[in-house]
Formats: C-alpha cells, structure tokens, sequence
C-alpha cells in the first residue's frame, strides 16, 4: 500500500468505521475484526495490506512510529483504541462517534492555524 498522508488516513478510517457502526446499528452479529477485514476486501484493499486493517496503525507503521504517534493521540493525548467508554471492538459505534469528534477537532484546529 502506498504511503497516506494524514488527511487520507483520516478519511478511510472514518469511511471504515461508519461503515462498520452501520452494520452495527443493524444488529449485526459479526466480530468487529471480521467487519474490518470484509471492508477492506470491499474497497479494494488487499488481504494484509494494511497493518491491522486499520489505516491509523498504518500510517503510524509506515513511519516506523509507535502508538503514542497515532493521528487520534495527536489531537486527544488520552486516546486509546481500547478506552473503556469507546473500544473499538466492544463498542464500535461509541469509537466511530470519538473519531468522528476527534476529526472535527482536528479540522478546527487546522483551519485555526491556516489563518
């Protein structure tokens, strides 16, 4: 997989997880890692392509840097895929509604400093 820039991995990750807080939201019974993988395939990704099928472990692997470098802990120090209140595989829907908060604040915070 070709290198992302931040803005793209943001938005493929937030295009994964909508998606997987959808099928959530219907009722679906199917692991969150499985979701994740049946996404990846649907859009094209190859099988182990990318790192955890998640496009933040990704962006952090590509650059040879650890979690505390993740593109939600750069806006919440505090971020952790698998806090309490939001984890990703317990509580899909609660992590999508984070990141989806995180990238606003992010996106604030950008066009804040563009001026």
């Amino acid at each position: 997989m070709k290198r992302l820039n931040l803005d793209e991995t943001w938005r493929l990750c937030l295009s994964m997880w909508r998606w997987i807080a959808k099928e959530k939201r219907t009722g679906s019974r199917i692991s969150v890692p499985t979701l994740k993988a049946r996404w990846v395939k649907k859009y094209g990704f190859g099988a182990y392509e990318i790192n955890g099928d998640c496009f933040f472990c990704e962006y952090i692997d590509k650059r040879s840097r650890h979690c505390d470098s993740c593109p939600p802990c750069k806006v919440d120090n505090d971020f952790a895929c698998n806090h309490k209140d939001y984890h990703y595989a317990s509580n899909p829907i609660a992590f999508y509604n984070k990141l989806v908060s995180l990238n606003r604040k992010r996106l604030k915070a950008k066009k804040t400093s563009k001026k």
